[in-house]
Order: C-alpha cells, then sequence, then structure tokens
C-alpha cells in the first residue's frame, strides 16, 4: 500500500504526465487544419520540418536535463516542464509567420522532455518493489489520459472554435499544474532525505554507468518506440486506405486504441503482481506479433477492431514493465540520465521505423509498417526468452523463471 506522502507525490507526478503527453500532441493534431487553410504551415515539407527540429530538440534537452537533475529538485523541474509548456502554446497563437511558429514548438519540445527523465525518474526514487509497478503503471496511465483528452478535445475545439482555441485550452492547463503539482507534492523530502541525497551527490553522474544500467533493455524500448510511432503515424491509413473504414470511425477506432492502452496501464501493477515483469513482457510480445500479423495480412474490419483492443492492452503493458526494469536497474544517482537515455532510444526507434516504414508503404502497401512490426516482434521476443534464460534480464522470480532460466 502507498502512504499518504507516496500518493501525494504519485498525483503531482501522473498530473504532469498528463498535461506532458496531452499538450505533445496538441499542435500534431491541429497542423491538417492550419494547412488546409493556409495559416502558418503551407506544405507537408513544413510539417516535417516542425516535427524534426523538435524531435531533435527532445533528444538534446532529455539528455541535458538526465545530466543535471537532481531528484531533491524534481518537483522544480517538473514545475518548469508546465511553465514552458503551458507558455510556449500560448505565444503559439500569437505566431504571424512559420518560423515564429518553429521557436515557440520548439519552446513545448523543451518543456515536454523534461518529464521522462525527471518525472519517471522520481517515481524510481520512491517506490520499490511491487509498489514501484503499481506506480509506474499509475503514471504511465495519466499520459495515456492525456493523449487520449488532447485527441478527443482539440479537434472539436477547432473545428468549432477556431485553431487557437486547444492552445488556449492546453496552454491553461499546464499554468494551472504549476500550482496544483506543487502543492501535492509539497514536504516531498525530510531534511534528513535531503542531506542525504547531497552526499549522493558528491560523485558525478556517470553516463556510462547509466548506459550500462539499461543496455540489456535497449532493444525493449526501441521496439516501444517504433510500436508507438506506425501505429499512430500508418494505422488511421491502415484502416481507412485498405479497409474502407471511414475518417469518422477511425478516430473511434484509433480512440478506443489508447484507451484499452489506458486501462492496461492502470491495471499493469496487479498484473505484475501476478505474473511478474519478465512473463508479462512475454505474454504482451506474443499478442503483439499476431495482432501485427492480423494488421499485415486481414481484411476483416470486425477482427481489425478486436485485434486493436488488444493491441492496446498488450503494447501499453510493456511501457511500465520496461520502466520498472530500468528504475531497478541503475543505481539512484544515474537513473534520471538512464531514463533520458531510455526515452531519447524511444524517440529514435520511433523516428527511423517510421521514415523506413513510409518507404515500404508506397513499395508494399499499407499492410508492410504492420508486418515489419511482426517481424521485429518477434526478434525482440527471441531476444527477451535469450536473455531471460542466461540471466541476464531478470525472470523477477514469477514462475516463467523456472521455466525459461534462472533468477
Amino acid at each position: 500500500m502507498f502512504s499518504g506522502k507516496q500518493r501525494r507525490l504519485l498525483g503531482s507526478v501522473s498530473l504532469h504526465h498528463a498535461c506532458n503527453d496531452g499538450s505533445t500532441v496538441v499542435l500534431p493534431t491541429i497542423f491538417p487544419v492550419l494547412l488546409t487553410q493556409g495559416i502558418l504551415i503551407h506544405s507537408y515539407s513544413d510539417i516535417g520540418t516542425t516535427v524534426m527540429v523538435g524531435l531533435v530538440t527532445a533528444i538534446i534537452f532529455q539528455a541535458t536535463v538526465g545530466h543535471f537533475a537532481k531528484p531533491r529538485h524534481a518537483r522544480y523541474y517538473l514545475a518548469l516542464d508546465a511553465i514552458l509548456v503551458g507558455t510556449s502554446l500560448l505565444l503559439i497563437t500569437l505566431s504571424t509567420s512559420y518560423w515564429m511558429l518553429v521557436v515557440f514548438f520548439i519552446g513545448v519540445r523543451m518543456g515536454t522532455s523534461i518529464y521522462h527523465p525527471v518525472g519517471i525518474s522520481w517515481i524510481a526514487h520512491i517506490f520499490s518493489g511491487r509498489n514501484l509497478d503499481k506506480a509506474m503503471g499509475f503514471q504511465s496511465a495519466f499520459g495515456n489520459i492525456g493523449v487520449l483528452l488532447s485527441f478527443a478535445l482539440t479537434g472539436f475545439l477547432a473545428d468549432h472554435y477556431g485553431w487557437k482555441a486547444p492552445l488556449f485550452l492546453w496552454g491553461g492547463i499546464n499554468l494551472d499544474a504549476v500550482a496544483i503539482g506543487l502543492f501535492l507534492s509539497r514536504n516531498a523530502y525530510d531534511k534528513g532525505e535531503i542531506e542525504q541525497q547531497i552526499e549522493d551527490e558528491k560523485e558525478p553522474v556517470s553516463w556510462i554507468k547509466a548506459f550500462h544500467g539499461i543496455k540489456s533493455f535497449i532493444p525493449l524500448m526501441i521496439l516501444g518506440g517504433l510500436a508507438w510511432g506506425i501505429t499512430v503515424n500508418y494505422a488511421p491509413s491502415l484502416l481507412n486506405h485498405r479497409l474502407g473504414v471511414p475518417m469518422s470511425a477511425t478516430g473511434v477506432i484509433m480512440g478506443c486504441w489508447m484507451a484499452a492502452g489506458t486501462l492496461s496501464a492502470f491495471m499493469y501493477g496487479r498484473v505484475s503482481t501476478r505474473f511478474g515483469r519478465a512473463r508479462t513482457l512475454v505474454y504482451a510480445y506474443i499478442v503483439i506479433m499476431f495482432v501485427a500479423v492480423i494488421f499485415g495480412l486481414g481484411r476483416s474490419v470486425p477482427l481489425a477492431i478486436g485485434a486493436f483492443a488488444l493491441f492496446g492492452i498488450a503494447l501499453f503493458s510493456t511501457y511500465p514493465a520496461n520502466l520498472s526494469f530500468i528504475g531497478a536497474s541503475v543505481e539512484p544517482r544515474n537513473r534520471t540520465a538512464a531514463f533520458s537515455l531510455a526515452s531519447n532510444i524511444m524517440i529514435i526507434g520511433n523516428s527511423i521505423f517510421s521514415y523506413v516504414s513510409g518507404k515500404i508503404s508506397d513499395s508494399y502497401g499499407i499492410n508492410a509498417p504492420f508486418l515489419l512490426l511482426g517481424g521485429m516482434t518477434v526478434v525482440i521476443l527471441a531476444y527477451l526468452v535469450m536473455m531471460i534464460r542466461t540471466g541476464r534480464i531478470s525472470a523477477d522470480g514469477c514462475r516463467i523463471a523456472r521455466r525459461v532460466g534462472p533468477h
């Protein structure tokens, strides 16, 4: 069970995760409106340039935060996250040119780059054992809720009240989160804990040790990034172009995918307690493998809808599982750096495989990225089983340890 203080801190971190991830997709969601109306965005190249600048900003800034951020300052870093994001979203509404939009979007991506190294590291610092799995699942679910709300509200607000309305909404939400988050996280550490952290900080952050702590999980993080990128960027086209699903229904199906993932993240703590992290990952990858084949070869809309629900449940259980593994594998002083590396690896996996997926879609059809996803999942599943067999990834004390390998 969580203590009262742990519940408050988890509430603060989860609030920031919802605001952070919801804000990340606001501007990309209104790109079609800006392009159609010829406001600020005038070509698909403009969109591509904006997205790429944002990704580069995220990679650089996450590494910077990962090096300098300390657990005792986490609440203030998360407040800075919300201030940067909220202010930048509001400033975008004042843009009079494309390059002003890009500059303010850089501000958004700088802010959103803070959460994953700092917030997730803070969770790993506060919780341990099975409580770590429960807390990781909870904060992960709130990130999904933020994305789901952003998808649901942004289009409606842009259609009915103009493209600036969702930016005003999410800008205001982030600025409100500053005060709420600081209130919930008050008295985060007592004097003794702060003194101990200061003592620990005398030894500098070691990126080599951070990398050593996460190296076994790098293929798993790459798979997480490519699965997200392929789904978000190509699943709507798969549903609409290959299966003939109307765009309105496509949006509903994608929303159901995210909703299933949110439920899965909330339930992850219980699932992990029952099966263990390792077996949860093995089962999830098996489901993803079969679902990807259904997407790649199937032409049945009902089957695809059911597959999307299973896909959401499986995929979104892998994120807290991998983060819990990393949090338990890296020493406290290097956790922020480790989560910065992990997040950047996911971004790189997303970027590379999204690009490759576009090329193979042109050559072999819109179903090709999902066959790629299925093939990559087979490879990663084999890798995971091998790593558990050799004891290089812990079987986490569950029954799979006796069937797959040593503890």
